[in-house]
């Protein structure tokens, strides 16, 4: 047969491991695609059919001859005759490779083109940007958890996966295990592992960790009445601790089960070795010993934007339906529309930043000439997702970007493009913000709830609408919580609340909608939860309350305090970004 390199010339062809070692270690981006020779019969169906692999070289052609760019290389790679590509043979989904300067930086399976352009697009910027910048390239890992059983994993190379173990941090199949000082010191920590281990657990991040008194008595808060405490407290503050994360996937119940279990059955470790009590407690006490775990990457619904496109008034004349519908098709969500008729004032309000620009004058004219359609849209990564599909922006460009947006809809007679939108989340929120007024409010989730209930919490925010602007877990410190909290100093309940907020980690959001204000104090209930189950029943905090000071969430009482809120906890979020 012979070689695919005489019908791709696109894509140079790796058959070997020498040619391997010298197209993934190039500077720059190099996307590879994987495949078989044994697939035989299977694969001629694929490419009788155009399929999966060779379905992607136009979508690969139209990308290159977009962007024009020398650092970004396509390669096809036969798993058969390459040892690095072992691990890849015997699947018949289609694989592909993003190498950069020698490192596995991310991998799409399947022939998804959407995800393949969005995933070309974001490593190549990054690519860009670490090699004017400088910086470290982050290695995308496959099996994120799981490991043969009999692999040995050095514990000096465990933090270099965190990342990797953060995305299932709260798994029936988890827990944690503090090593206590007194053990450091008198060298018993190898033996302590040692037992752990033949015992079927697995150790994904082994840490030092010196606790000050506050992060211990946190951590031992369940034995606060307990006789001894203020005795272990002392010892657990006396020195470096050594913290383990622990998987058994084998575990009867849950790894935190077993774990207590043999911690309870073996004298050496019943007094060398402390444990996560419940599995409510493991995001807590993750945040507290392994802050760069528990800040784990974003799930794909955590990642979720929201971005704004517009129809000019030409292109909406020929194409309105057919662009909704591509829209659609590519993934995004139409949440909103608005059909609108733009005065020039309002037009050279918008498009401010061009008055310098020598099309100016043609953007003024074509977005006064009839009205633009505005959509709100959402879809994971969804502003430089559009904007890859959109193409060039540039008139003289648009008629070699074939299958873009802005190729696909021209208007041959118009002087600008059919479609815009904004490339930056700053711009994103300014420019919804024009056509979709909203209110943002901060909401905080209080210390102490568990992930169950969070999660359910989030759910309730967005069944009733709120887009969640932006989110993270923040331990408050008491500046802080006096600002925020202003409204309630000088109560009887203050410094109770305020030390509260200040004992674990909290969960923070920037929320938006119209008349946000309004629609929360409908969603949270009143401040006291025993109000709430009389007066509303259904609210949040009837259902996660326990009292006026644990009354599950907080919210800025009115939208010009949310401002300040937001400013105090999140910084300005419509700062330019670099």
């Amino acid at each position: 047969m012979a070689r695919r390199r005489q019908e791709i010339a696109l894509q140079a062809e790796i058959e070997t491991q020498e040619e391997w070692n010298e197209a993934i270690n190039k500077d720059g981006l190099t996307v590879v695609d994987v495949y078989q020779q044994w697939a035989g019969p299977f694969v001629d169906i694929y490419q009788a059919y155009g399929g999966p692999c060779k379905a992607m070289e136009p979508k690969f052609r139209t990308i290159k001859n977009t962007l024009g760019d020398a650092i970004l290389n396509f390669a096809i790679a036969k798993a058969d005759t390459i040892d690095s590509l072992e691990k890849h043979r015997g699947r018949c989904e289609p694989c592909f490779l993003f190498y950069a300067s020698g490192v596995l930086v991310d991998a799409v399976i399947g022939a998804n083109a959407p995800e393949l352009q969005r995933k070309i697009m974001l490593n190549l910027e990054e690519e860009k940007r670490i090699l004017k910048e400088g910086g470290e390239r982050r290695e995308f890992i496959f099996q994120q958890i799981d490991q043969d059983e009999d692999e040995e994993v050095d514990p000096r190379l465990q933090r270099h996966r965190s990342s990797s173990v953060a995305n299932a941090i709260t798994s029936q199949q988890y827990t944690l295990a503090v090593i206590r000082p007194d053990a450091y010191a008198d060298g018993k920590v190898d033996e302590i592992v040692e037992t752990i281990t033949q015992n079927g657990f697995k150790i994904l991040v082994q840490e030092e960790h010196h606790l000050n008194e506050h992060d211990a008595r946190e951590l031992h808060r369940y034995k606060m009445n307990q006789e001894g405490y203020e005795e272990h407290i002392a010892r657990m503050t006396s020195g470096p601790s050594v913290v383990l994360l622990l998987q058994k996937t084998d575990a009867k119940a849950s790894t935190v089960d077993d774990l207590r279990e043999l911690v309870n059955s073996d004298e050496l470790l019943k007094t060398n070795v402390d444990y996560t009590p419940s599995t409510d407690n493991i995001h807590d006490e993750l945040m507290l010993l392994l802050p760069h775990i528990a800040r784990r990457p974003r799930t794909p619904e955590e990642n979720l934007e929201r971005t704004l496109a517009i129809i000019r008034p030409s292109a909406l004349k020929l194409y309105k339906d057919a662009i909704i519908d591509r829209i659609r098709d590519s993934g995004f969500e139409v949440t909103r529309t608005l059909e609108i008729q733009l005065t020039r004032q309002q037009v050279e309000e918008f498009y401010a930043s061009k008055k310098n620009e020598p099309y100016y004058e043609d953007i003024i004219q074509e977005m006064t000439s009839g009205p633009s359609l505005a959509l709100y849209l959402t879809k994971k990564d969804a502003i430089q997702g559009f904007h890859a599909l959109l193409g060039p922006a540039e008139k003289n460009k648009i008629k070699e970007a074939t299958g873009t947006f802005r190729h696909d809809f021209d208007i041959v007679d118009a002087k600008i493009n059919s479609l815009h939108a904004p490339r930056t989340r700053t711009e994103a929120n300014r420019h919804l913000q024009f056509f979709f007024p909203e209110e943002r409010i901060l909401v905080i989730l209080k210390p102490n709830l568990s992930d169950q209930q969070r999660s359910e919490i989030v759910a309730a925010f967005k069944k009733a609408g709120f887009f969640i602007m932006t989110r993270k877990m923040e331990k408050l410190t008491s500046e802080q919580v006096a600002q925020l909290q202003q409204s309630h100093q000088g109560k009887d309940y203050y410094n109770e609340l305020l030390n509260y907020m200040t004992s674990g980690p909290s969960e923070l959001f920037v929320l938006v909608k119209e008349n946000a204000s309004q629609s929360w104090q409908q969603l949270v209930g009143p401040d006291d939860p025993a109000k709430a189950v009389e007066s509303a029943p259904t609210s949040l905090r009837a259902l996660y309350g326990k009292d006026l000071v644990h009354n599950a969430i907080d919210v800025s009482m009115d939208v010009e305090q949310a401002k300040n809120d937001v400013h105090l906890i999140f910084g300005d979020l419509d700062r330019e970004e670099a």
